[in-house]
């Protein structure tokens, strides 16, 4: 199961609850070429220092590929080009992203978790254009959160949406 969700909606959080059954499926090493092995913090998200791999976002669909053998539940990031991909090879997936007056919500939590200037300026200043891409997704199922709502608070949901998903 896919279950693709917007930044600052509690993937890491979720997923160190419920270690046996969900996996923070994080992009930055798939995405990036970086100097370690982890995914660089929150400081490391949306840096202009990072450098693009060629073979993204193709590298990471083969990854989360190999990763459902596993039978365990992938949080990514919601990211349009994984989207497109995961639909083009008819994975199924849920999308988990907040209302569109969540922005000042989302804004405080970014600044809260240590996220940088670039990244608020990605994902603040991009807020209505994330929000329309996300609603105009047709192909993945559609969880809106509420602005103080975490995934935590809806994987009840989640599971009940995926119980058709083989």
């Amino acid at each position: 199961m896919i279950v693709a969700a917007f930044a600052g909606t509690g993937k890491s959080t979720l997923a160190s609850k419920y270690p046996d059954k969900i996996v923070d499926f994080v992009c930055m090493p798939y995405k990036y070429y970086l100097d370690h092995d982890d995914d660089a913090g929150e400081a490391g998200k949306a840096s202009l220092d990072n450098v693009m791999r060629e073979d993204w976002p193709w590298n990471y669909i083969e990854a989360i590929k190999s990763a459902l053998i596993e039978r365990k539940i992938l949080l990514i990031p919601s990211d349009y080009h994984v989207l497109s991909l995961l639909c083009l090879e008819e994975m199924p997936y849920t999308l988990c992203y907040p209302q569109r007056d969540a922005k000042e919500v989302y804004r405080k939590r970014f600044i809260d978790r240590g996220n940088t200037e670039t990244f608020l300026s990605v994902f603040i200043d991009g807020w209505d254009g994330f929000e329309d891409t996300l609603e105009q997704d047709s192909y993945g199922r559609h969880i809106v959160m509420k602005p103080h709502q975490f995934l935590s608070g809806v994987i009840d949901l989640i599971f009940s949406q995926n119980l058709n998903y083989s």
